[in-house]
């Protein structure tokens, strides 16, 4: 009876492993496909996909949008203490809501492009340089 005890035992412990496997790839899964919408939405320069954790000089960066804009829309005045802080740390700072603060740079970033519609309000990474050409020599 004892070998037949540690046998279900064995066998419920592969069950309770099998379906916490199968419950991890199906939240795996998920998250890459919400990162992959939330990337296309990124790239095509919807402002929703702003987070806490982004910088105000990466979001000036990556909206095409001057950072001493940003800094004057938030009300910013000393902007080298705040630089390379995130939202999160920015609004404690001002004692207001992060969803607040979000909300007023995508405000700011849309007023932006509404009166400058020649600027690219694609978003994403700045184009590449072109690269030296590779010179071969002795080795």
């Amino acid at each position: 009876m004892n070998a037949r005890l540690k046998l279900v035992g064995t066998g419920i412990l592969l069950c309770v492993a099998l379906g916490l496997t199968i419950f991890c790839a199906e939240e795996t899964i998920q998250a890459f496909q919400r990162f992959q919408q939330d990337h296309k939405l990124a790239i095509s320069g919807d402002v929703s996909t702003i987070s806490p954790w982004m910088t105000v000089p990466y979001i000036a960066h990556f909206y095409n949008v001057p950072e001493s804009y940003l800094d004057s829309s938030l009300h910013i005045t000393n902007e080298m203490s705040v630089r390379h802080i995130p939202l999160r740390a920015l609004a404690d700072r001002a004692k207001r809501p992060v969803d607040g603060l979000i909300h007023d740079i995508q405000r700011a970033i849309l007023n932006y492009r509404k009166h400058r519609p020649n600027t690219n309000n694609k978003a994403g990474p700045a184009p590449a340089l072109p690269r030296a050409p590779v010179r071969k020599g002795k080795t």
